[in-house]
């Protein structure tokens, strides 16, 4: 189960891109020969410019959890296209939307600080090579530019719409089976990290971790066991206890689903390390009233409609930005890109004409 915040990349992501002379964690110019290559401008458009030392950070946030993964040949190519839109997007932002984006970023700042604590939030950022200004500065900006580029687009959301799609797509206003869980884990790294700890730590840790098991299984207290053992950090303040999920959403979700109440697991081992945990309540599958799900519905909408509208508009924003890409391959990485775009986006047309014409052409219907 990989607890390393799934938002250090993204939000990593939305750090870049910051206005020329806005600070990004480095006052002034680097005067580090080499530093000075490895944060050459890679892109730049009018009144803005972004960093190689932009792109290494997200780069570095993917592979935070294993430093070891493989990221894609064109994984560069696709997180400056991300910088450049959401740049290009928060540059028309309102003063009102940047407001907005800012109070989201401090209220999610605050419950993060609460849910984890100082300590594992700083831990946390120190492996995804972030501060938290970096950090709070992304989510003001992840928040800002999906709510400005909502309105630039002219998205609108009407109560009829809201209604066909909550009849049409039944899924979307379900919640499915869910399991609550009480776990009680031994790592067997270096935090969660790929780093494994000496084998001597490893083998000590698998003789107690079925010592644990069988004095739970003998009658022990498990929240007890697991506020003095556990090494999760997120879940051994409360016990052991962590929040409801449903079967997909953990690697051991189908077992969960398939134990009876208090039934406890066997010792189960992954890259984390060794776990056992207690079932403590299965909650059935419910469907939410229309009123309950409204907002989730409008987000679905207009994900779907931005994914349909955002792409030839930000190639509109590059061009009235005289956006360039100074490095020579991702250049051609980028232009690839959007050719390919662009063809897909003829062939739907395509499509869609050829659909509209034959429905024009069709034959009456039979009687």
């Amino acid at each position: 189960m990989k607890k390393l915040l799934i938002f250090a990349a993204l939000a990593a992501a939305l750090t870049a891109g910051l206005p020329t002379g806005a600070a990004t964690g480095v006052d002034g110019p680097n005067i580090n020969a080499g530093a000075a290559a490895r944060d050459a401008v890679v892109a730049r458009g009018r009144d803005f410019e972004i960093r190689q030392s932009d792109l290494d950070q997200v780069l570095a946030t993917m592979t935070a959890k294993n430093p070891s993964d493989q990221l894609p040949p064109d994984a560069e190519a696709h997180v400056l296209s991300r910088l450049l839109e959401i740049q290009l997007v928060w540059q028309k932002a309102t003063e009102a939307e940047k407001a907005a984006g800012a109070q989201y970023a401090d209220e999610r700042w605050t419950n993060l600080l609460k849910s984890l604590g100082p300590v594992e939030v700083e831990h946390r950022l120190h492996v995804t090579h972030m501060t938290a200004d970096d950090l709070r500065r992304s989510l003001a900006r992840q928040m800002t530019a999906r709510e400005s580029l909502t309105r630039q687009l002219g998205i609108t959301v009407t109560d009829a719409d809201l209604r066909k799609y909550y009849d049409d797509y039944p899924a979307a206003s379900e919640q499915p089976a869910k399991a609550r869980i009480r776990e009680l884990l031994l790592l067997t790294t270096v935090g969660y990290s790929s780093r494994s700890l000496p084998e001597d730590t490893v083998r000590a840790k698998h003789r107690r971790i079925f010592e644990l098991y069988q004095r739970v299984r003998a009658g022990g207290d498990f929240a007890t066991l697991a506020r003095q053992y556990n090494e999760d950090p997120v879940s051994q303040p409360t016990g052991g206890e962590l929040p409801p999920f449903s079967a997909p959403d953990m690697e051991f979700g189908n077992l969960a689903m398939a134990m009876q109440t208090n039934q406890i697991s066997g010792v189960l081992t992954n890259e984390d390390g060794y776990r056992i945990f207690q079932l403590l309540e299965k909650i059935p599958a419910k469907k939410f009233a229309f009123a309950a799900v409204t907002n989730k519905i409008k987000a679905y909408i207009i994900a779907g409609r931005t994914e349909e509208l955002a792409p030839p508009y930000i190639r509109q924003l590059r061009a009235a930005a005289d956006v360039e890409i100074l490095d020579p391959g991702l250049k051609a990485m980028l232009a690839a890109a959007d050719a390919e775009a662009a063809a897909t986006a003829r062939a739907q047309a395509e499509f869609q004409t050829r659909l509209a014409a034959a429905a024009t052409n069709a034959p009456p219907a039979q009687p």
